[in-house]
């Protein structure tokens, strides 16, 4: 499939998610429920700090730029500015902060860990955290790089962690995996993870939480997933011809012979250009058959007793 496909089809779950858990781990007190209507249909929820709801939309168009931009978009500079930029709208008490690197020292709560203060220093390490990124080809393992080394870097002045959760998606977006949305890492697990990591230079809690809450991600949009893309041909053109050869199959032939199917499609018409394509196709629906299906070829869960498909 052309690169951003699956993202697209999960665009509007994703930006529900990502939206709600990225916001959640800053501490936004909207519930998912609360941030699916913001989203949607731009309802504040009663009560609330608008600095809340604007945290959520803002979330909702870093990740729209990613995923409309996705065939474009790279860890470069440009694109990590786009993403903080977004984040940080209307967030920040000097707005000329926003998308840009940080010209002034910074603290870490709870943490003895000082990142860098120096201007010059910061650019350099930016440039060569990008450059190191850029090497890794492995999607999970570039996507977890960006998770750990944009906060410790601390290079814009706020909102790094977000800018962090957001383009750690990139990489496994652009090789059409299933997102890491955060919606069941646990926020004291994270920050652990993170305090591991400024106090000890350590990953290994860190990784273990990135780990369980992508498996938790994964099997989640892993239903969305499911959903074809592009029908093929041999399910509309040559609809009665399947439905005919998956009947004989499991009533005649009581299994898939190839030979026997290639001469029904040749006695059908079809086009020999074709052939095989679609008897490939009924092998897939012989294949996938079962009691709670069998009604689509007007089969009964009995006529499938004897059937065999090895």
């Amino acid at each position: 499939m052309p690169a951003g496909t699956y993202a697209r089809r999960i665009l509007e779950q994703l930006l529900v998610d990502l939206s709600w858990a990225s916001s959640r781990m800053e501490g936004n007190t909207y519930d998912i429920l609360q941030t699916e209507r913001l989203i949607r249909f731009g309802e504040e929820a009663e009560g609330k700090d608008r600095k809340e709801a604007l945290m959520i939309l803002n979330h909702k168009e870093a990740i729209q730029y990613v995923v409309d931009n996705l065939e474009e978009v790279s860890l470069s500079r440009p694109d990590l500015f786009a993403i903080h930029a977004l984040l940080s709208d209307g967030l920040l008490a000097d707005p000329a902060m926003s998308g840009r690197l940080r010209a002034m020292p910074v603290g870490i709560s709870h943490s003895s860990y000082r990142p860098l203060d120096d201007a010059v220093t910061i650019e350099e390490e930016f440039d060569i955290l990008l450059q190191k990124a850029a090497l890794i080809t492995d999607p999970f393992e570039q996507s977890f790089f960006l998770l750990v080394h944009i906060p410790y870097l601390q290079g814009f002045a706020d909102i790094n962690k977000r800018t962090s959760r957001v383009a750690s998606n990139i990489p496994l977006l652009k090789s059409d995996l299933a997102p890491m949305s955060f919606t069941t890492m646990d926020d004291r697990d994270y920050i652990n993870g993170l305090i591991g990591i400024y106090e000890l230079n350590n990953v290994s809690l860190f990784r273990e939480v990135y780990i369980d809450a992508y498996l938790a991600s994964a099997e989640k949009y892993r239903i969305l997933r499911a959903e074809v893309e592009s029908p093929h041909k041999a399910a509309i053109a040559y609809r009665d011809f399947v439905r005919a050869a998956v009947r004989r199959s499991v009533l005649e032939f009581k299994g898939f012979r190839y030979d026997d199917v290639m001469i029904m499609a040749a006695e059908a018409g079809v086009p020999k250009a074709d052939q095989e394509s679609v008897v490939a196709y009924v092998a897939e629906q012989l294949a996938g058959l079962h009691e709670g299906n069998a009604i689509r070829y007007r089969l009964k869960p009995g006529d499938l007793t004897g059937l065999t498909l090895a």
